[in-house]
């Protein structure tokens, strides 16, 4: 499988660039009627595949056949996967139907992400580095990278619920005196993000997630099981770790002092250019998600976001109203056994420079200068029409050798015009010829 789960299927582009105008890091470009995906801008935030109108752009998951390389297969479910089946009588049938498709055990994300909100809250009342922006979007954490890298160290040095449920259920089966190298622990993923996370993990140095499946792909083998096999289980997540699931986080507003919940790319790169600039100083806390809608609407997904924030919130409200009658959390020694797993950063976050005009500073320097030149020569409306986002990725382009000037509409009317007015003038040339009178020789 390649680094990055975003993938191109050629056969079906058609060259329309709706996809270039909403990258979040210019990583497409359009050329010769074909889009073309610049790896190291890309950060698999899957915007592009919810764009495209004929589904060219794929997400290159694990297949479901990987399973059968282990003994002993874990579901890694994440609290989005429950809101996909609204039919269901309950969670406890989703994760039975998870057994029923070969898996032989299953673990929630949702109860991991339980104790990263602890953990969130004790960090942000140490910390005088503010405001802390949440680590559990990967494609939040590469666009920083990429985009923001002054920001580097608002990032909550905190690893994502995900992470923390690998690392405890792997735990927890090396000490029954399982062959750790039989234990194949699969995320069950509602974006392409998660996939790359696994193989180019940041702040560990390596996840202990064998294979992010999508839930497209699952939902397909579950739909028909979901409610037709009594659970053999109860479920094991409560209320606060579900609500991760959506556009609000896994965050309470009443805990902490100044949080701010952004979902959605565009909205979220508005948000950090106010971080960069410091009209943000006074908030502490910042959930950002680069799907609209949360995790619900991740590219992955199959219901509605609506219908799905719905589901989610009569289950969340039952278990409120059970956790009462039951005076406490069912999952509370679970908590307790969880929290002894490691889950801070283990390595540094670094910034990804999406690319250098040259290895010559003065070579570069003169480029940039050109760049700067042509960009003032061109509309600068950000057509998109040459296939690049922008006029000033066009002229980056165009300086690079990538792209030729005339791709741009204007470029090319202008070199059209001007060598019509050359034809012109050279019709009304008068060219001398030989006198009449002279003889040939």
């Amino acid at each position: 499988m390649d680094t990055h789960s975003v993938t191109l299927e050629k056969s079906k582009c058609i060259g329309c660039t709706d996809c270039i105008k909403r990258c979040p890091t210019e990583a497409i470009r359009v050329r010769n009627s074909k889009a073309q995906i610049i790896e190291d801008r890309c950060i698999d935030c899957g915007n592009c595949i919810r764009i495209c109108r004929n589904g060219a752009k794929k997400a290159a998951t694990d297949g479901i056949e990987l399973m059968k390389k282990y003994t002993y297969r874990i579901a890694l479910p994440a609290p989005s996967f429950y809101a996909q089946f609204p039919k269901a009588p309950g969670i406890e049938w989703i994760l039975e139907a998870l057994l029923q498709i070969g898996f032989t055990d299953y673990f929630e994300v949702a109860t991991a992400a339980e104790v990263i909100s602890e953990a969130t809250y004790a960090y942000l009342k140490k910390t005088l580095t503010h405001p802390v922006i949440s680590s559990a979007c990967p494609a939040i954490v590469r666009l920083i990278q990429s985009r923001f890298p002054s920001l580097l160290p608002h990032i909550l040095p905190i690893i994502s619920p995900m992470e923390l449920a690998a690392r405890y259920i792997k735990t927890e089966y090396a000490k029954k005196g399982m062959d750790i190298k039989e234990v194949g622990v699969f995320f069950i993923s509602p974006c392409p993000a998660k996939a790359t996370e696994i193989r180019m993990p940041r702040g560990i140095e390596k996840s202990m997630v064998d294979g992010v499946l999508s839930m497209q792909d699952l939902y397909k083998q579950m739909r028909n099981l979901v409610g037709k096999v009594t659970p053999s289980q109860t479920k094991k997540s409560s209320h606060r770790g579900i609500i991760w699931a959506t556009r609000n986080g896994g965050i309470e507003e009443d805990k902490i002092s100044g949080y701010i919940a952004v979902d959605g790319m565009e909205n979220v790169i508005n948000i950090l250019e106010k971080v960069e600039d410091g009209t943000l100083n006074h908030m502490t806390f910042i959930e950002a998600m680069a799907c609209t809608g949360g995790c619900l609407g991740g590219a992955l997904t199959i219901e509605d976001p609506y219908v799905s924030r719905s589901t989610l919130r009569k289950w969340i409200k039952a278990d409120k109203k059970e956790e009462v009658l039951r005076k406490g959390p069912v999952n509370q020694k679970l908590l307790e056994a969880i929290v002894k797993v490691p889950y801070g950063f283990e390595c540094e976050i670094f910034p990804s420079p999406v690319f250098s005009l040259h290895t010559n500073r003065l070579k570069a320097l003169e480029m940039m200068e050109n760049i700067e030149k042509l960009y003032q020569a061109l509309p600068q409306i950000d057509c998109g029409s040459c296939g690049a986002p922008t006029c000033r990725c066009f002229a980056e382009d165009v300086i690079r050798q990538e792209a030729s000037s005339e791709a741009c509409i204007f470029m090319l009317r202008r070199k059209i015009k001007e060598l019509s007015d050359e034809m012109h003038q050279l019709a009304y040339t008068v060219i001398p010829t030989e006198s009449h009178n002279e003889k040939p020789k």
